[in-house]
């Protein structure tokens, strides 16, 4: 017979796991792309092309850099201890 209750529990915290590690990635990618504040100053007279990237790598505020990495620490940590807990050996 199936234990539909334990069922439930496993299901609802793959859903929950899955959509924290997703949120993590997607905010350090997030982070990544932070643009170097700019002071507002005249609109650029030349036509701007659809190709443009306005991220400067270097020109990223730290707060971001270091709040990316540490979304995908999180993120990789979350994926190693679901290795963990899926893999019998490691904990065996």
């Amino acid at each position: 017979m199936i234990d539909w209750m334990s069922f439930v529990i496993v299901f609802v915290a793959s859903i929950a796991s899955a959509i924290t590690l997703v949120a993590l990635y997607s905010l350090g990618i997030r982070f990544l792309a932070t643009p170097a504040r700019v002071d507002a100053g005249p609109a650029p007279s030349v036509p701007r092309d659809d190709e443009d990237d306005d991220v400067d790598p270097l020109g990223r505020p730290s707060w971001a850099t270091i709040a990316a990495y540490t979304c995908f620490a999180l993120s990789a940590a979350g994926v190693l201890f679901g290795i963990y807990l899926i893999v019998p050996a490691l904990h065996g």
